[in-house]
């Protein structure tokens, strides 16, 4: 069964929804390194190697960018290339191959790079590199190119179109180890836009040159066959030398795979013992259309959504509810409120809405599995009411998405995956003029209030205050009707740590992760 999550040409928008049947969530809450720090008996650790860590993967070895499909490919290139900037095992932008940053109007920034950056053959790691990259992605025919026009980047319309010549993208050299970014307009969360598996610099190989695989990450490429690839530390890597696995594997498995030991496994397809749930920056919803004379009406919709069962995801281990909010858990905000207590025949009939004159209602949704599942669960709740009447409208993937572009629908099952991990990659869909926005909302006090985020003179502490007036202002209006946020089932052996099952942007990197009962990270030198 598919899901569609419309989102900003992210990988994420790709996969297939997995776990229907399979797999116990993980009981443990804990927000440590290590879940339930776990202890490991010597019979355990036995079956791994101490400073090996072994990683299984269900589908082919990419090592360009380009070439990716799913989103567990870009674990491997995540350990080999580094970015400007990465995240920390919490989910956070930390400093990669850019040590600082600046920008004086939220337009034009400006990256430094490590002096101490290199790839793995000892040779610098310069500006052109990451410049010569960007570049040729806007050249190539990889949907991911779009991600520069999603970061506003300077002329990236034109350069992609091939109207105006290469040299004239956003994106320059300054020095050696400065580059210049130009946008179109102000952009205050850049910097969490680059950690995107798009933006991984690239080495500019002689022929000589092009039988070895040369990297900046982590880690190097030792050895490769069909269904393994052995990395060992890059000597060279110049942002953390505390990596406590020597090597890492990557082992292709198929979706019975259980035999051997295997350390993680994202997105895992079988049974395991070791299941843990990490949020994923997705979430699924229902829209109302604006357009519609009673669904425009905030009492409607209140009564509506009041009326979602409580139980409707409660079967399924790899959703998270989050409440009236159609934002992920992690972006919203401890005294955000909870459903209110809604009499609903009392809303219908201020409406209009009597037992003579009922609300009809046409429910579109996909033809198949967990999305006709919850449509069913929706129709039951709502058809309790005698005021109200649905039609159920079970369609194609592809007519769903037809239908919800040409906003031929009254209530239309949706979804939003983000690209970055900060309010604005969902929020900016409300604004009246986001192509993104297809229902037809219009709020003048919404659209004032995603201007103020984007003005280059407020702080970060303001920003994140105007963004909770606008999650206010969506749960007081009933924008949208939220089911659920989904999360990623990940195996993980019990003896491995440095990982939080709280970070919702899906990268674990293997120079974060460590052994139990072997010496940590900060205890190497």
């Amino acid at each position: 069964m598919n899901r569609i999550k419309f989102s900003k040409l992210s990988i994420t928008a790709i996969f297939s929804l997995i776990c229907l049947s399979a797999c116990e969530p993980n009981k443990s809450n804990s927000t440590q390194l290590h879940p339930t720090s776990p202890s490991v008996t010597p019979e355990q650790s036995s079956s791994y190697q101490a400073d090996v860590l072994v990683r299984g993967v269900y589908d082919p070895f990419i090592l360009q960018p380009a070439e990716i499909r799913q989103p567990e490919q870009s674990a491997l290139l995540r350990d080999l290339f580094e970015g400007l900037v990465i995240y920390d095992p919490q989910g956070n932008i930390v400093a990669g191959m850019a040590e600082s940053w600046e920008s004086a109007d939220q337009k034009t920034w400006i990256f430094h790079l490590r002096q101490n950056a290199k790839w793995s053959n000892g040779e610098d790691v310069t500006a052109q590199d990451f410049v010569r990259s960007w570049q040729n992605l806007a050249l190539s025919d990889n949907p991911q190119k779009e991600f520069l026009l999603y970061m506003n980047m300077q002329n990236a319309k034109q350069v992609i179109e091939q109207s105006m010549p290469v040299q004239q993208l956003g994106v320059q050299v300054l020095d050696e180890h400065s580059l210049q970014i130009q946008l179109d307009k102000s952009t205050p969360y850049l910097p969490k836009m680059l950690a995107h598996i798009a933006l991984l610099p690239s080495y500019q190989a002689t022929p000589e040159q092009k039988k070895a695989f040369i990297t900046n990450g982590a880690y190097s490429v030792v050895e490769q066959t069909a269904d393994r690839i052995q990395l060992s530390q890059n000597p060279y890597y110049s942002n953390d030398h505390r990596r406590a696995f020597s090597k890492v594997i990557y082992q292709k498995i198929d979706v019975q795979h259980s035999s051997q030991p295997i350390d993680i496994i994202q997105n895992v397809k079988h049974k395991s013992d070791n299941i843990n749930y990490f949020p994923q920056l997705c979430t699924y919803f229902y829209e109302f259309n604006f357009r519609h004379p009673i669904l425009k009406q905030k009492a409607v919709r209140s009564a509506l959504i009041s009326m979602i069962p409580s139980d409707i995801v409660s079967q399924y281990p790899f959703v998270m509810p989050n409440g009236i909010n159609y934002l992920p858990n992690n972006m919203q905000f401890e005294q955000q409120r909870d459903f209110e207590p809604t009499l609903v025949e009392q809303k219908l009939q201020q409406a209009g809405i009597t037992e003579q004159n009922p609300l009809k209602l046409r429910l579109t949704y996909d033809n198949n599995g967990l999305h006709q599942q919850i449509a069913e669960h929706l129709i039951r709740g709502w058809s309790q009411s005698d005021l109200i009447r649905v039609q159920a409208e079970p369609v194609s993937y592809q007519t769903l998405l037809e239908k919800r572009v040409k906003g031929d629908f009254q209530i239309i099952r949706s979804g939003w995956c983000a690209d970055y991990n900060d309010p604005s990659a969902f929020l900016s869909m409300l604004h009246s003029q986001s192509a993104d926005n297809k229902m037809g909302f219009s709020d003048p006090e919404i659209d004032q209030l995603l201007a103020q985020t984007l003005s280059p003179d407020i702080s970060a502490q303001k920003r994140t205050a105007v963004y909770q007036q606008i999650i206010e202002r969506t749960q007081q209006e009933y924008v949208v009707m939220p089911i659920f946020q989904y999360a990623t089932p990940v195996s993980i052996a019990p003896n491995v740590a440095g990982y939080n099952v709280t970070n919702p942007t899906g990268v674990i990197y293997s120079k974060d992760l460590y052994r139990l009962n072997l010496p940590k990270p900060t205890d190497i030198k």
